[in-house]
């Protein structure tokens, strides 16, 4: 399991949580897969065992991982209108960025999207 921590203004519970959603999402945990134990990936990733708990609660409040006490945090079958919803939202945030930037040159995402259909040399 990949996770990678950067310094930043996101705090490190929802940089854990971000990831874990992400592999949840593109299949690579899939439904039913046995998440790390807290204390096993807070000392793997050299943090806090309360940052972890809160990122795993995370994924149990957005029904991403379910847990049976005394045995641990499991990835929750993920069926696919959730994951169409999340995808689309994705790509509505990422939209909203490219837009803005687009702005900033006097630009619209509409003209981009024209001159790329147009445009034989794409």
């Amino acid at each position: 399991m990949d996770i990678i921590l950067k310094n930043g203004t996101i705090p490190i519970y929802e940089q854990v949580y971000q990831q874990l959603k992400r592999q949840i999402m593109d299949n690579t945990l899939q439904g039913d897969d046995e998440l790390p134990s807290i204390r096993s990936l807070a000392k793997s990733l050299d943090i806090s065992v309360i940052t972890i708990k809160k990122a795993y609660e995370l994924l149990v409040s957005s029904q991403l991982a379910y847990s049976i006490p005394g045995k641990g945090f499991y990835v929750a079958t993920v069926d696919l209108k959730l994951k169409q919803s999340e995808i689309t939202k994705k790509i509505e945030e990422e939209l909203t960025q490219l837009d803005l930037l687009a702005t900033s040159y006097d630009l619209s995402l509409q003209d981009i999207f024209e001159r790329r259909m147009t445009d034989d040399s794409l």
